[in-house]
C-alpha cells in the first residue's frame, strides 16, 4: 500500500512511504518513475488545495461587497437577497469544483505534453476530459443564470444580467 504525507509548511511534501506485505520499505526502494510520479501528484495536490483557498478567500472579500452592492442597487425584497445568496453559494461552490478540476487535469495534460513516451491518444483523452469538465461548467453557469431569472423582476434581471458583463466597479477618474 502507498502512503503519502502531506504538511502545509513551506515544503511540498514530507514524506513518501512504501508499504510492502511484510513491513515498511524506505522510499528509495520504489523504482525513480514512481518516486517521480508520486512527487508530480504531491506538487499537483498543493497547487489545488492553494488555488482553492486562495480562490474562496478572494471570492468571500469581492462577494461580501458585490452583494451588499446589489441589495442596494436592484432594490432586492428581503426574500429576494435570502435566494439570491442561496444560489449564489450553491453555484459558486459547484463551479470552483470545476474550476480546479480544470486546473488538475490541465496539469496532467501538460505533463502528458512534456512526455516523450505518452502516446497520441493519452493527451488527446486528457484533452476530452478537459473539454467535458468546460462544458459541464458552461452549463452550471446558464443553470445559475436561469435561478437568477426565476427570483428577480425583469428589470431587475436586465440590471443584474447587465453588471455581469462589466468588471468590478472602479472609481472613475476625474478629468
Amino acid at each position: 500500500m502507498l502512503d503519502i504525507s502531506f504538511t502545509m509548511g513551506f515544503t511540498d511534501f514530507a514524506s513518501v512511504r512504501g508499504e510492502p506485505e511484510g513491513g515498511q520499505a524506505a522510499a528509495g526502494n520504489l523504482p525513480a518513475c514512481q518516486q517521480e510520479w508520486i512527487m508530480k501528484l504531491g506538487r499537483l495536490f498543493c497547487v489545488l488545495i492553494l488555488v482553492l483557498c486562495a480562490a474562496s478567500e478572494g471570492r468571500a472579500q469581492s462577494a461580501a461587497g458585490r452583494e451588499v452592492s446589489l441589495v442596494k442597487e436592484l432594490k432586492l425584497t428581503e426574500a429576494q437577497d435570502r435566494e439570491t445568496r442561496r444560489i449564489r453559494t450553491l453555484y459558486s461552490n459547484r463551479i470552483l469544483k470545476l474550476r480546479s478540476e480544470i486546473i488538475g487535469k490541465s496539469i496532467q495534460y501538460r505533463e502528458l505534453l512534456s512526455d516523450p513516451a505518452a502516446t497520441e491518444e493519452s493527451i488527446r483523452a486528457k484533452g476530452r476530459e478537459i473539454e467535458a469538465i468546460d462544458t459541464q461548467l458552461i452549463r452550471e453557469r446558464i443553470d445559475f443564470e436561469i435561478e437568477m431569472r426565476k427570483i428577480l423582476t425583469p428589470e431587475q434581471f436586465h440590471r443584474w444580467y447587465s453588471s455581469m458583463d462589466q468588471p468590478p466597479a472602479k472609481k472613475k477618474t476625474v478629468r
